[in-house]
């Protein structure tokens, strides 16, 4: 049985197409017996998720509400794992959506029994017309890059881990059903998994093919909010002590390697000037990550969650 967990909040425009593009069984590829449970702490949500659901023709035991009670996402985790029937546990958030097949795609590295984590490809939603939207997209495919030559050892259609990889991502992610036991605290909370399933002694796979859409911020103030939190989590899990078997694999200096890349991505003036620009954003980021994560040593914040507006 695969379950399907989706947190969402304040996502009443876009958590339906999440959910059919999921449900369809001849669209994502899904096999019954399946089960989405959608973890939301707004009704509004809440109603859109179910109206979709009935307009699918989802039963009882097929689509399952969870309010969230606003502590985080790493709590609303937990509650949907604790809940969750499935052998096999997809993860994505409700303003993505998935691209045909894709969830056939994510299931197939699980065949081999040394894969206890999948990482489908986030792909940019967003139009390369302009600078953000730009970013967006090199961003979301330098990560590609990075991942198809991080876990090298190619498959027919993936790729496995063996001495080095590359933390899934949580936009569209599958593990087998562990006792996860998420810090309620934790940033990086796809980081978080990612390296216990490494501690544990099984591999993650990165499956290409399974891919989903993401919206990515469209002004400074979202950016800086948004990496922060994700890159800054990973200071954060050094602090936590789970860097055991793999180091941190997210940094300024590691960052820094990947400069020959940006350069070699645009494609004509205005995108490498574009590039040139997101030098200076990157190292304000970092610098920010340091006085926030180091130096005044946040955490995630006490509402739970941290909206950002712009990917909406």
């Amino acid at each position: 049985m695969i379950s399907v967990i989706i947190t969402s909040w304040k996502e009443p425009n876009t958590i339906g197409k999440c959910i059919q593009c999921i449900a369809d069984t001849k669209y994502s590829g899904i096999e019954r017996p399946f089960e989405i449970l959608q973890l939301s702490p707004d009704r509004e949500t809440l109603d859109a998720g179910l109206k979709m659901a009935k307009i699918l023709g989802l039963s009882d035991s097929e689509y399952i509400q969870i309010q969230d009670p606003k502590k985080g996402k790493p709590y609303a985790l937990k509650l949907a794992i604790k809940k969750a029937k499935g052998e096999i546990l997809i993860f994505t958030d409700g303003d993505t959506y998935f691209e045909k097949d894709s969830v056939k795609h994510l299931l197939e590295p699980f065949e081999n029994e040394i894969v206890g984590g999948v990482s489908g490809r986030p792909v940019s939603s967003d139009s390369k017309n302009t600078m953000m939207g730009y970013w967006g997209h090199l961003l979301s495919d330098a990560a590609h890059h990075r991942r198809v030559n991080t876990i090298s050892n190619r498959q027919d259609n993936y790729y496995i881990s063996e001495k080095t990889f590359f933390p899934m991502s949580g936009y569209i992610m599958a593990t087998r059903n562990y006792d996860f036991d998420i810090p309620q605290n934790v940033l990086s909370d796809d980081a978080y998994i990612s390296y216990f399933i490494r501690n544990s002694g099984k591999e993650i796979a990165y499956a290409p093919l399974a891919q989903s859409y993401v919206k990515y911020p469209t002004n400074l103030n979202d950016y800086y909010k948004q990496k922060v939190r994700s890159l800054g989590g990973f200071i954060q899990l050094e602090r936590l002590g789970i860097f055991k078997k793999d180091k941190q694999s997210r940094s300024f200096f590691i960052e820094i390697q990947y400069a020959f890349f940006v350069f070699r991505y645009a494609t004509n003036l205005r995108e490498f000037i574009w590039s040139l620009l997101l030098f200076p954003i990157r190292l304000i980021t970092w610098i920010r990550i340091f006085w926030e994560r180091v130096l005044l040593k946040k955490d995630m914040p006490e509402s739970g969650w941290e909206r950002i507006e712009s990917t909406k």
